[in-house]
Order: structure tokens, then C-alpha cells, then sequence
């Protein structure tokens, strides 16, 4: 009988179609469906790849989040529970677990040592007996303020407080800031620091942000940048910092970099998560309504992995990585950040191969690591080839965006030739509102040739937007001076005096086209010497 059932098995899956055996090859188990805080949750399985891994816990915030790797068809993973109630609050967890298209679904609880949950935090939430949700009061006079200086107190359960007296106090004595001083190690640790949302509205109420410091970083907080509702008395703000390169940092970093082998990591992550705490209920704040400026201190190790003008802040979220930017100064990193979740900083050291060797090459890798010049494929720059007026206009307002320098008024399209939807229409009509570029009767021109005096016109206009030092250069004696168009000439010496072009000084070549390679220098030269 045995040996007739293994017959028909072997021939069923003979038979079946490929889709059907590999959504078969795939199986998950559990070690168990009940957990307490510290123990571990085991998974196991079949599998013919990678299987991806999300956790949702019972307050609907992403509790973990992995990329497993399968070796022999098969898989394991073992997750800790944290022991603090922030981080593992009770209730049932929702797991799914992807390969390929098959995705499969498990739950399983977080509980007390009786195998009991709050059940205001269980699925369909309450139980109709009248227990009341978990009270978020803060003491009004948590933590001590010292002038505009917080220092928190913890709780019992790990989390740093402060109250809303406590606030009210800083602020009155602030200038531009409510500054809450973290203990040393707190950003490699992830306890989380709870205050109440109102303390926003004062702080908003006297124009203050509100800046958030430990030994390794700071985030500096708009009052308005968190949208805190109609928070009541007992709503909170949650806000976690984490410098630590975490098991879930790492698969983000490596899903979103993939088989991109140009980008580097060297370590350096801060991972921040906001939450909005109301009863046992916790939503997160991805999306900020101003932008928020943190700072990364790099260690010693990380310090001396950076290369100069290769490396730069990224977003990431396992699929994909954002640039961001970021500027480097005594071994920290300063950056904007419009959302939160997990960033890096990166080296990025994108090679042409008709770079190689190529006196421009240093400046061309520097300004691709910027996201300032890209290629025209993967493989080639073409260092030779001319430069149109919509390309030039891109790359310098991608040179303005990275400096952080100007606030670009919004502004009508003021050329006739400028389509919206073109990838140029942006940054040309930008230059435009800056009065970088101008036009021609009402037109741009956008695919004609730039040439050397129309390009320096535009360079030194935009010089104003940078931190540029006058080497002391005199006035350039160029033989061909009286070929260069009257409205370029002031420019011209300008950009010779400043650094921003230079030569023998023997020839300018006014309408001459400017090449890729020659605005790669051109551009570089208006970056500080050795920028990030």
C-alpha cells in the first residue's frame, strides 16, 4: 500500500505544473503560539530562495521585518521578544512570510506568564466587560529642566519621560530651542522617549523646535512637523532614535542596494520611529509637515572608512534607496529628512570606463556620487560629447538642491518652449525663478548647444548660492577678449578671478560648445574642496 501511495505522489508531481510544485516547496512552522517577553520565536521551513519576513503587532506598527536566506532548500530564523513593554506590547502579531508569489500567514501572541494579554489590545480590540485601556499619563513634572535643557527621567519600563510642566518651564527659558539631553549610549540602546503631544502646541505656541540629543547625534524637531490631531490629555508622542546597526537595519541597507556593487556601506545608520500613542493604541508618523534636520556622529572606525567625495546620506527601505544628501564637517553628517524610518550613509563610486585615466575623471565620479551628472548608460559618460542648455540647467539646480542653499520660489513657466512633463521643466524653471538662467524672446531653447560664455554666465549667477573664496587671481588677458559677447564679459572675469575656470588665460573660446567633461570641472569647482 505504502509503495502504491509513493507511486502516485511521484507521478502527482510529475504532473503538476511548476507554478503548483513551487508554491508546494514552500512551508513555514512555528515553535510555538504563545510567547512571553524574552523568549524566542522560531521559524522554520521550506523554501527555494530568499523568504521575506513582516511582523505587524497588535498596536498595527511594523514589529519586525527580515530577509531570511534559504541554503538547501530550507530556512531558519530565530527572533528574540524584547522584555520591554514599548518594544513587545501584549496582544496577537500578525506574520506573513513571502517566496516569490506564494506568501503564507501565521499569528501567534505575546502574553503574561498566566498565557493572558490585555484584551483591549486583541484583535477586534476590547472585550465588552468594561476594562478600561492602559492610562498614558505622564507626571507633569517628569524629568528637570535646566534653562532650555531637558533631562528626562526613565520609567520603569526603560522609557525615558518628560512632563508637560516640564516643557512649559524649558520653553519659557528657550531661545530657539527645547534641547533633551539623552544618556550617553541611548542611541545605540532604542529606548524610546515619551512626552505628552500638547507639549508641542507650547512649543509651537512660542516658536521653538524642539531638538533631541545623544552621545552620537541630534534631530532637531519643528514644533509643526509632527501632526499630533486633536491630541487629548493622555496622547503621547514616542519617539525612538536608534544608531545601532541592527539585524533589520542591515536587510533594508542590503535589499535596497541589491546587486549594485557602486554603493558601500561603512556601518553608520540612524533608524527613527514616531509614534502617536492614544490608549493602547500607537500609530506611526512617517511623513513629517516640515523637514527635520538630523546630525550622525561617526566613530572613530567609521571616520576613517569614508572617501572623500564619495559618500552621502541615503533612504532607505529594502526596495530601493533615496538620496538625500548630507554634509560632513569634524566626523558628522548633517542632513534634511522629510520622513522617517531607517538612513545610511554610503559611498557611492560609480566608475565609467570612458573615465579611465581621463583628466576629468575625478570631478565626473565626485558629482555622480552627488547624484549631480549621471551617464548616458550605465557604462559610459562620453566625456567629449557637447552639452545642451536643459541638460546644463539640470545639472546646476541639482548642484544648488545639494548645497541647501536656496529656498526656490515657486514661479510660471516663463519660456514658451519648456513643455511641462519634460524632465528639465523643473530645474530650468527653477534657475529661472533665481534668475540663474534667461531666455531668448520668451524661449529657452532647451536643446540647443550651451556655449562657454552662455555656461559662465549661468555659473557665476549661481556662484551666489555657495561659499566661494577669491584665490586673488587678477584679470584674465585673453586673446580672444573681444570675441566674448558684451553681457558675458563681467561674468567671465568674475569667473576666472573666483577660480570657477582657469587655463593658460591665453584663449576663452566664447562660443565654443562646452563638453560633459568641462562642466563636470566647471560645476565641481563651485562644491567646498573635499565636500561630502
Amino acid at each position: 500500500m505504502k509503495k502504491v501511495l509513493a507511486a502516485m505522489l511521484a507521478l502527482f508531481f510529475m504532473l503538476a505544473p511548476v507554478s503548483g510544485y513551487a508554491a508546494a516547496t514552500f512551508a513555514l512552522e512555528m515553535n510555538a503560539s504563545k510567547l512571553q517577553r524574552g523568549e524566542q520565536l522560531m521559524l522554520s521551513g521550506m523554501a527555494e530562495g530568499d523568504v521575506n519576513v513582516k511582523i505587524v503587532g497588535p498596536d498595527k506598527t511594523t514589529f519586525y521585518l527580515d530577509v531570511i536566506e534559504s541554503a538547501g532548500g530550507s530556512f531558519k530564523k530565530t527572533i528574540t521578544i524584547p522584555k520591554e513593554a514599548d518594544f513587545a506590547p501584549y496582544g496577537v502579531y500578525h506574520l506573513a512570510a513571502s517566496n516569490g508569489a506564494a506568501t503564507l500567514s501565521r499569528t501567534f501572541a505575546v502574553t503574561d506568564e498566566n498565557g493572558n494579554y490585555p484584551p483591549e489590545q486583541s484583535e477586534g480590540g476590547g472585550n465588552g466587560i468594561g476594562i478600561a485601556p492602559p492610562s498614558n499619563a505622564i507626571p507633569a513634572d517628569a524629568g528637570t529642566a535646566t534653562g532650555s535643557d531637558i533631562q528626562p527621567d526613565k520609567a520603569p519600563n526603560g522609557t525615558y519621560i518628560v512632563g508637560g510642566d516640564t516643557f512649559t518651564s524649558a520653553a519659557g527659558q528657550a531661545g530657539g530651542a527645547v534641547t533633551i539631553k539623552l544618556p550617553d549610549s541611548s542611541g545605540t540602546s532604542g529606548n524610546a522617549l515619551e512626552f505628552p503631544a500638547q507639549a508641542l502646541e507650547t512649543l509651537k505656541s512660542k516658536n521653538k523646535d524642539l531638538v533631541i540629543a545623544s552621545d552620537n547625534g541630534t534631530v532637531r524637531i519643528p514644533a509643526e512637523a509632527i501632526a499630533a490631531g486633536n491630541a487629548g490629555q493622555e496622547t503621547n508622542i514616542r519617539i525612538v532614535l536608534n544608531t545601532a546597526l541592527t539585524d533589520d537595519a542591515k536587510n533594508a541597507i542590503a535589499g535596497s542596494i541589491g546587486s549594485n556593487a557602486d554603493y558601500h556601506g561603512i556601518g553608520a545608520v540612524i533608524t527613527v520611529t514616531i509614534q502617536l500613542v492614544s490608549g493602547g493604541t500607537a500609530t506611526e508618523i512617517h511623513d513629517l509637515g516640515k523637514p527635520v534636520t538630523v546630525r550622525l556622529k561617526l566613530t572613530n572606525e567609521q571616520a576613517k572608512l569614508i572617501a572623500a567625495n564619495l559618500a552621502g546620506v541615503y533612504y532607505v527601505n529594502g526596495s530601493q534607496l533615496e538620496y538625500v544628501g548630507g554634509k560632513a564637517e569634524n566626523g558628522t553628517f548633517t542632513f534634511p529628512a522629510n520622513h522617517f524610518s531607517t538612513y545610511a550613509i554610503l559611498e557611492y563610486g560609480k566608475s565609467f570606463v570612458d573615465m579611465k585615466g581621463h583628466w576629468a575623471e575625478q570631478a565626473v565620479k565626485s558629482l555622480a556620487a552627488k547624484h549631480i551628472v549621471t551617464g548616458v548608460d550605465e557604462q559610459h559618460y562620453v566625456p567629449g560629447r557637447g552639452i545642451t542648455r536643459a541638460e546644463f540647467a539640470t545639472m546646476l539646480m541639482r548642484s544648488v538642491a545639494w548645497n541647501g542653499k536656496a529656498d526656490v520660489p515657486a514661479g510660471a513657466n516663463p519660456f514658451n518652449d519648456v513643455p511641462a512633463g519634460q524632465y528639465y521643466a523643473g530645474a530650468v524653471t527653477q534657475a529661472a525663478s533665481l534668475g540663474i538662467v534667461t531666455g531668448y524672446q520668451g524661449a529657452f531653447r532647451p536643446n540647443d548647444g550651451i556655449t562657454r560664455e552662455e555656461a559662465v554666465v549661468a555659473l557665476v549667477r549661481a556662484a551666489k548660492y555657495f561659499d566661494l573664496s577669491a584665490p586673488g587671481k587678477g584679470a584674465p588677458a585673453f586673446a580672444d577678449a573681444k570675441s566674448i559677447s558684451a553681457w558675458a564679459a563681467a561674468a567671465v572675469n568674475e569667473a576666472w578671478t573666483t577660480g570657477l575656470i582657469e587655463g593658460d588665460g591665453k584663449q576663452f573660446n566664447p562660443k565654443k560648445s562646452v563638453t560633459r567633461a568641462e562642466v563636470a570641472v566647471m560645476i565641481g569647482r563651485l562644491l567646498p574642496a573635499g565636500s561630502l
